[in-house]
């Protein structure tokens, strides 16, 4: 996880507005609540609806993963809880490695690669031009050459 202090304006806005709502922004220590406050977009404009589940209310993935991680090191005082959100953690970056292992093995990459050999093989066959006999060319150039040359005379 990056630091703290490379969060996007966009971002800490969004952490604001959703840590003071929530009441939990008094949690956080006083240089990252600083930062959060001194760092925030001010043309941007959020809203949140206590109501409504956080999930369905977070589009940026940079807020979602700093929530998380603020709430799992400052606002969580749960030590069971904290086991829970850490075994979870493993779990999505276990998926998420193993996403990336098929995505770039190189068994993959070279199925993908023999794959797109194969379409290319077949549209140059499709593509390929008519090739006429030489002879039959030669027969009806020559007979265009003497219609040519007798409207000449």
């Amino acid at each position: 996880m990056k630091d703290i202090k490379t969060v996007d304006s966009k971002s800490c806005k969004e952490i604001y507005i959703i840590l003071n709502k929530l009441g939990l922004f008094y949690k956080l220590p006083e240089e990252i609540k600083k930062y959060i406050s001194d760092n925030q977009s001010e043309t941007y404009e959020y809203d949140f609806n206590i109501d409504l589940p956080l999930i369905y209310q977070i589009d940026n993935d940079v807020t979602k993963a700093y929530l998380s991680y603020l709430y799992l090191k400052y606002i969580n005082n749960s030590a069971e809880e904290k086991q829970i959100l850490l075994k979870k953690y493993e779990q999505n970056e276990k998926i998420y490695q193993e996403k990336l292992y098929k995505q770039y093995s190189i068994d993959e990459i070279f199925k993908r690669k023999s794959s797109i050999q194969k379409n290319t093989e077949n549209e140059y066959k499709e593509k390929q031009m008519i090739v006429y006999d030489n002879t039959i060319v030669k027969k009806i150039m020559d007979f265009i050459k003497k219609i040519i040359y007798k409207f000449k005379r």
